[in-house]
């Protein structure tokens, strides 16, 4: 069952007196707007629907901010404490009772997964540690709220992990991937609703091997730039003119670009043969057949650079 809970959110609208709500949607969702929209028009509230991506909580619209008396973003968890800005979570709920049938071989795991799976995490660890497992979940960085859980640009909730593998609750490749390649320990992923179990490898295999091969087409370039997002939870400037200045120092001269939204539309006028990306990483890693000259993460520039030699995910923390 998935569940965007609306229902959380009206006793805090009605203790702030709103009348003009803005809702700002992830783009998987978007679908769903007009439902949502009726659900609080049947209320009595103005309703304004944002139009703009939506990439996760460090994506705020704080333009429609500006003209609602509140804004609701809906299905992440926040990381930033907004005036007038609402969180609206989303869960996805499944039965405990699948786990008591995976087969792990390591005994001490740590236990992740994306905000719609992570809240039922504790219950999860129990039912594991009572088949003998031995079982870490963490809390991260403010940039996550919940035990257990990763973003795509956080895996704090690994930092300094005792455990020998690490087990991923929910669907997709994207964050346990990235797990294996923070913490080089062996990751699985179990999809609850599905029953899918698989050991992530030659997906990171694949993964790096394609990372590299971005990283020697840009070595090849004479043109670079450096690319920084103004939205509020990707902003990394400081970094970026960090990389400017060790460039520079090893002979490559690069620009720095700056942008409200990282798109191959937006960067096509310019020529550059490669961009280094500030902004959230999934740009890199997800958007990169949709780019027509690689696009770097911060480390993978420093790879590039000769200024480091192992592979590492860019993080946000």
């Amino acid at each position: 069952m998935r569940k965007l809970d609306l229902e959380s959110v009206l006793p805090e609208l009605q203790r702030r007196k709103a009348k003009r709500i803005g809702i700002q949607i992830p783009d998987g969702l978007k679908y769903r707007c007009e439902k949502i929209a009726e659900f609080f028009e049947s209320r009595g509230y103005e309703v304004v629907i944002s139009g703009s991506a939506c990439y996760g909580a460090c994506d705020v619209d704080l333009d429609l901010l500006r003209d609602v008396d509140v804004l609701l973003h809906l299905a992440h968890t926040p990381i930033f404490d907004i005036d007038r800005v609402l969180y609206v979570p989303y869960y996805i709920d499944y039965d405990l009772e699948v786990f008591e049938d995976i087969d792990i071989e390591e005994k001490r795991i740590a236990l992740i997964a994306s905000a719609q799976y992570a809240w039922k995490l504790p219950q999860v660890k129990e039912v594991l540690e009572r088949r003998g497992y031995e079982v870490e979940l963490k809390t991260g960085s403010k940039r996550v709220k919940m035990p257990g859980q990763v973003l795509g640009c956080n895996y704090t909730v690994l930092r300094n992990s005792k455990a020998e593998a690490v087990l991923f609750v929910g669907d997709g490749l994207f964050h346990p991937v990235g797990a294996k390649i923070y913490t080089k320990k062996k990751v699985y992923r179990f999809c609850p609703l599905d029953g899918e179990f698989e050991e992530v490898e030659r997906d990171v295999e694949d993964f790096l091997r394609k990372r590299y091969v971005s990283i020697s087409k840009a070595i090849e370039a004479e043109r670079g730039a450096i690319i920084v997002s103004s939205k509020i939870g990707q902003k990394r400037l400081g970094l970026a003119l960090k990389l400017k200045v060790l460039a520079k120092e090893r002979g490559r001269n690069v620009e720095v670009i700056y942008l409200d939204d990282v798109t191959p539309q937006r960067l096509e006028n310019f020529l550059y043969g490669y961009y280094v990306n500030t902004a959230c990483p999934r740009i890199s890693y997800d958007d990169v057949e949709l780019y027509s000259v690689p696009i770097l993460t911060p480390q993978e520039f420093e790879i590039l650079l000769g200024v480091r030699k192992d592979y590492e995910v860019d993080e946000i923390p």
